[in-house]
C-alpha cells in the first residue's frame, strides 16, 4: 500500500565502517554490543571493528539529504539555444543531520575518535580517525511502511520499506551545541559522490563508486533491525560543566580578558548560557584527466576549532587588551557532561563524564558586551584552537566517552 506521508516514526539512519566490500554485520545494537550480539572482541583499550560492520545511529532529531548536478551549457555560433549540457563536474551529494548528545557512540560509529573514560588526558585528536579514511563512509536512511515503529522492529527487510543511500561520504562539519533549557545537540554535515533509493531487501547494491575506475560498486549490504538503544542517560541542561584549566587541572581561571567567567569557589562555570563548538573539514577534490569523480578529497589544513561562549556578566576582572597583545595566554576549556548531577552539585574537573570535550591551546579571539534596560548584561566570548596532527595531545580537540571503548577507526585502517 502507497504511503500518504512519511514522519520521524518511520525513519532510522545508519552508517557503515567503510565504503567498500558487503556490509552486512550488525555490530552495535544497545552501544556496547558486539557482532552477532556477542561481547565485542577488545584488543587493548579499543575495540577491533570488522570492515563490514554496520552502525546505526541513535538519537537523531532531524536528517535532511539533497544532491547537485552541475551542467555546462554547449553553446555554438548560429544557434541561440544550447545544443547540449555536459556534466563537467562530479555531482554533489549533501547529507545533514542531528542528534541528542550521549556517550560518544554516535561518534565513533561516524569515525571521530572518542577515548574512553579518559576525559582530561587525551591520548589522540578527535580527527585522527577521519585522517585515516581516505575513501568516505556509506550512509543509509531506512524508511519502514506508514504507521509503524522503525525501532525494534524486523521492517528493514521489507518490500514495503525502501532505502535511501549515499555513497562515499565525508563529514564535512561536526558542531556541539549547548545552552539552557535545552538538551544538548550534535550536528554532521556529509558530502557524498552518489545518491540511490531500493526497496528493503535482505540485500541491496551499495551506493558507493570507485573514485579511481569512476565506476558503480557491485558490493551489497544489509541492514540490521533498527533498535532504541542503550546509550547513556539524556544529558540535562544542569548535568554540563564549562570548565577553563589552568596550568594544572584544578587550576580554574576566568579566560575572559576583562569577564570572570569562574565563581569565587572555583566548582564550576558561573552564568554561562550558552556554549558551542564548531569543527569544519573543509575539503578540496583533487582532478586529473581520465578521472570523473575526483580521485581523492583531502581536507583543507590547516583546520581551526572554533568555540563560543556566551554568558551573564556579574564580575569583572582586571585587564588589559595591550599586555594580552603580548602575553598571547593559552586556555585549556573543558565541557563535561555528567550522568545527572544531585542536587546541583558540581564535580571536579577530574571527575569522570558520560562524555567530555576538550579544546587544548585555545586563544581568545574576541569578547563582546551587550547591556540594554530590561535585559541582564551578557558577554559572548569566542575561542579558536589549531587542530594538531592525530598523535598531538597539545592542541586542537579531544573528545572522550563511556562508549565501552568501541572506537571504529584507530589501528583498523
Amino acid at each position: 500500500m502507497a504511503r500518504n506521508r512519511v514522519i520521524y516514526q518511520s525513519e532510522a539512519l545508519f552508517v557503515t565502517h567503510q565504503y567498500t566490500g558487503n556490509q552486512t554485520i550488525d555490530l552495535v545494537t544497545n552501544g556496547c554490543g558486539g557482532v552477532g550480539g556477542a561481547a565485542p572482541d577488545f584488543a587493548g583499550t579499543h575495540a577491533h571493528i570488522p570492515a563490514e560492520a554496520m552502525h546505526q545511529i541513535h538519537r537523531v532529531q532531524s536528517a535532511n539529504y539533497n544532491f547537485a548536478i552541475n551542467r555546462t551549457d554547449i553553446n555554438q555560433f548560429g544557434q541561440l539555444a544550447r545544443i547540449d549540457t555536459a556534466v563537467i563536474d562530479a555531482p554533489t551529494v549533501g547529507l545533514d543531520f542531528t542528534y541528542l548528545v550521549t556517550n560518544g557512540v554516535n561518534e565513533d560509529a561516524l569515525g571521530i575518535s572518542v577515548d574512553s573514560n579518559n576525559d582530561i588526558t587525551p591520548t589522540s585528536s578527535a580527527i585522527s580517525g577521519i585522517l585515516s579514511n581516505i575513501s568516505g563512509r556509506n550512509y543509509h536512511i531506512l524508511t519502514v511502511k506508514e504507521g509503524s515503529d522503525a525501532n525494534n522492529s524486523s521492517l528493514q527487510a521489507s518490500s514495503d520499506s525502501t532505502v535511501i543511500s549515499i555513497g562515499n561520504g565525508f563529514i564535512t562539519n561536526y558542531s556541539v551545541n549547548a545552552s539552557v533549557g535545552a538538551v544538548p545537540t550534535a550536528s554532521v554535515s556529509v558530502e557524498g559522490l552518489n545518491i540511490n533509493a531500493q526497496s528493503g531487501a535482505a540485500l541491496m547494491t551499495t551506493p558507493a563508486i570507485d573514485p579511481d575506475a569512476g565506476t558503480q560498486g557491485t558490493a551489497t549490504f544489509g541492514l540490521p533491525a533498527p533498535v532504541t538503544g542503550s546509550v547513556g542517560e539524556v544529558i540535562r541542561p544542569g548535568d554540563i560543566q564549562v570548565l577553563f584549566a589552568g596550568a594544572s587541572d584544578e587550576g580554574l581561571q576566568g579566560t575572559g580578558l576583562l569577564t570572570q567567567l569562574v565563581d569565587d569557589g572555583g566548582r564550576t562555570a558561573a552564568h554561562i548560557n550558552s556554549f558551542s563548538i564548531d569543527l569544519p573539514l573543509g575539503r578540496s577534490v583533487l582532478q586529473r584527466l581520465g578521472n570523473s569523480f575526483g580521485f581523492a578529497r583531502e581536507i583543507d589544513f590547516p583546520v581551526q576549532v572554533s568555540v563560543s561562549v556566551s554568558a551573564t556578566v556579574a564580575d569583572l576582572k582586571a585587564g588589559n587588551l595591550f599586555e594580552e597583545l603580548y602575553e598571547n595566554t593559552k586556555h585549556d576549556i573543558v565541557l563535561k557532561m555528567h550522568k545527572n548531577i544531585v542536587g546541583g552539585s558540581a564535580a571536579g574537573v577530574n571527575d569522570a563524564a558520560q562524555l567530555a570535550y576538550v579544546i587544548k591551546n585555545a586563544t581568545l579571539d574576541s569578547e563582546s558586551f551587550s547591556s540594554s534596560i530590561g535585559d541582564n548584561k551578557s558577554v559572548d566570548l569566542s575561542f579558536t584552537a589549531t587542530i594538531g596532527g592525530p598523535q598531538d595531545t597539545t592542541n586542537g580537540l579531544f573528545i572522550s566517552g563511556t562508549q565501552c571503548g568501541i572506537n571504529a577507526i584507530r589501528g583498523s585502517e
